[in-house]
Parts: structure tokens; sequence; C-alpha cells
């Protein structure tokens, strides 16, 4: 069972997990409950707080992802399923001050998605991920962007959270139009009174895979060049789009083909000259060892 956990909004990938045939629960903590954990500190009770793990066996496996899972919760957890192995997934890159795997039962796993992290922290490495109910999709749309003629000015577009990259993102966006493309940035920006992010600017995901098969391009940035590939990637590798990134991981992907692909800081080609250049297609055995199903059975090699 997968157990995803976030903070500041319910998870935009429910669906995908439902869509998917995953069994999964939501640990979603709204911004009330956040208040009253905050000031009642640790007097409510877990089955308040956070969603029951029901194992259907003993045997069961429970993937918890990612950084916003605490201590506390995974004490509970291993308390409700005495039996089951419990994974903790990170699907973001740790803070450093991260301390709380100190006090998680010694029987619980910690996996992630960035070799640098796994280095840092003696961690496992399972890849980044795609969802396979969206892998049918996603190929009717790759075989059509390799049969017909690229569209001239090409479409970038990019979507996240600010995270303090938005100067960055506006400056690659004007240095790109001057190459000839047509830009979309769609930035989540952090409302200046709360540590939230605004909900109404927020998109499903259905919303964000429907805008990606609208370009021809995707663009990643990562404050950190070093850390575990986005989704970004994913995305362009199983809709058959470009992608510009700054992440220098991807150089040493299985997938990582330089027509593809224009790592920014590293590519000794002009924007211009990238976004000219012809797509090279992928095989489909290097594409389906992300899917999710594929990503789940690592756990177990």
């Amino acid at each position: 069972m997968i157990i995803y956990c976030d903070l500041t909004r319910p998870p935009i990938f429910h669906q995908m997990f439902e869509d998917s045939g995953e069994r999964h629960l939501s640990h979603y903590k709204s911004m009330w409950r956040l208040y009253l954990e905050r000031k009642l500190r640790g007097r409510i009770p877990e089955f308040f707080l956070y969603p029951r793990p029901n194992p259907k066996e003993a045997t069961d496996t429970f993937i918890v992802f990612d950084s916003y899972a605490c201590d506390r919760y995974l004490r509970w957890l291993c308390q409700k399923a005495p039996y089951a192995r419990i994974i903790v997934w990170f699907w973001n890159p740790i803070c450093r001050q991260c301390r709380w795997r100190e006090y998680a039962p010694s029987r619980v796993e910690f996996w992630s998605y960035s070799k640098s992290d796994c280095a840092a922290f003696h961690l496992r490495h399972n890849t980044q991920f795609f969802f396979d109910c969206l892998a049918e999709e996603a190929r009717i749309e790759r075989d059509k962007a390799f049969s017909e003629t690229a569209r001239q000015p090409p479409k970038v577009f990019f979507v996240g959270r600010d995270k303090g990259r938005s100067d960055v993102l506006h400056t690659l966006a004007d240095q790109l139009r001057g190459a000839g493309a047509e830009v979309e940035l769609e930035i989540i920006v952090q409302s200046p009174n709360r540590r939230a992010y605004m909900p109404e600017r927020l998109l499903t995901y259905r919303q964000i895979i429907d805008r990606t098969k609208e370009a021809d391009i995707l663009l990643d940035y990562t404050m950190n060049p070093d850390a575990g590939l986005s989704l970004r990637p994913m995305e362009a590798l199983f809709f058959g789009k470009k992608l510009i990134t700054n992440n220098r991981e991807i150089l040493q992907a299985d997938f990582y083909r330089p027509e593809n692909i224009y790592v920014l800081e590293n590519d000794k080609r002009t924007l211009n000259e990238f976004l000219l250049c012809p797509m090279k297609p992928v095989p489909d055995e290097i594409r389906d060892r992300y899917l999710m199903s594929a990503w789940l059975k690592r756990f177990s090699e």
C-alpha cells in the first residue's frame, strides 16, 4: 500500500494512484489540523491525525512518501501494522536538518529518488517513476510527436512552485523567446502572509498532463542541480517531448539523448540549435523501467 503525504494541499496524485490500481491512502494535513497539532503539542490522538493503515495481510508492505511523514506517524504505523514491511521513500530532497530518522523505529527502511541524498544519508536508491495509467495515453502522444512535422515556433512549458527560482525562470523564458520559442510559465507563488501556497493557483495533475501534451518542450529547473530527477523528465520521456533542464544527474540517465535533452550550463550548443534539432526515439524497454509497476518491483530486488 502507498501512503502519500502532503502538508499544504490535497495530494494531486490521488487519482493517478487510483487509476493505476494501487492501494493507497492520502495523508493530508489541512492547515487547521496542522494548527491544532502544534497548538496542543502532541495531545491529539493519532487516529485523528493519520489515516488508518488496515493491512490486508501480515506480510503487507507500506510505502510512505515523502519527507512530510514524521517519526510519530511512523511509530504509530509500526504499532498498527506490527508485521508489515514499512518503507519511507523520499520524493523530495532531504532537509539537511532532518533528524526524525533518528527517532523512527529501527525496522523502517529509508529510500530516496536522489543518488546524492542516498550517498549523504546512507539510504537505498529507487528511481523516479511514471504512472502506469497514463502509459497508453502517453504512447499515442509520443507516436504523434515523432510522426508529425515539428511545430514552429516550438512551445516551451513550465509548471511548478516558486521555491525561489522565479527570477531565473523568467530569465530563461526571455532567452528561449530570443531563440525563437513560445514560452508559458505556470509558477505557483507562495502567499506572503502564510506558509501555504495559494490553492486557487494549483493545477490538478490531470490539468498538468493536458498542458504538457500541448507543449513541444518541457522546462525543468531545480535549485539543486545534483538532486534526483523530478517528474518533468518522466513526462518528457513518456510523452515524447524535448526537455531543457539544469539537473546534471540526467547526463547519467539511460534515456539521455542530446537530441532530446538540453542541460543548462553544460551543453555546448546554443538554445536555437537545440530547438531545431530533430528528436531521437528512446527504446520502449528503457522507458518501461520507469513505470510505477517496475518501480514497485525494485523494492523487492
